[in-house]
């Protein structure tokens, strides 16, 4: 698995910050990214946040900004039950965010699965930019502690190289 390079920490919104990591993962023979949200408390009090979290997000290719389409892809597989994290004061969590129950391409397509909220991409060669907005609606059956709100994370460079898409050697 490679990671690109950390992003930075969105602003603060009610006491909460976040970003998200991409890494590529070469599962042999399926190709796909890895996505974490990582959150971190600010506030004097823990914080509640549901998971799986609803994240809208958006691709676009990163020198000419034009949006990646994202087709209609065949999700198989189960379907993760809500959960609630719990995040201490002045402490941070990582939860892995990208959809897995989609069917991965594998080396011979020469694209890698990006998956993240209700969209997914097959990316090929190329630099892209990645953009999510975090959705927190209250739940009424859930604790009285729960983060609600929109947090716009910062923007994520996502970078495929052929060797990672055509069969060469992964970048370290």
């Amino acid at each position: 698995m490679t990671n690109a390079v950390t992003p930075e920490w969105s602003e603060t919104v009610s006491g909460l910050a976040g970003r998200l990591l991409v890494a590529f993962e070469d599962l042999q023979p399926g190709l796909r990214h890895a996505i974490f949200l990582e959150l971190k408390n600010h506030s004097p009090d823990a914080v509640a946040v549901t998971h799986p979290p609803e994240l809208r997000a958006d691709l676009r290719d990163a020198s000419s900004g034009v949006p990646i389409r994202a087709p209609d892809l065949l999700v198989s597989g189960p379907i993760s039950m809500p959960q609630w994290a719990v995040i201490p004061p002045d402490a941070y969590a990582g939860i892995r965010v990208d959809n897995r129950t989609l069917g991965v391409p594998t080396r011979e397509h020469g694209v890698a699965l990006l998956a993240l909220g209700a969209k997914a991409w097959h990316v090929s060669a190329g630099h892209y930019v990645l953009r999510a907005t975090l959705i927190c609606s209250g739940r009424p059956d859930g604790p009285e502690n729960q983060w609600v709100g929109e947090l716009e994370l910062a923007p994520v460079e996502v970078v495929v190289t052929a060797e990672m898409v055509g069969g060469g050697t992964v970048p370290a």
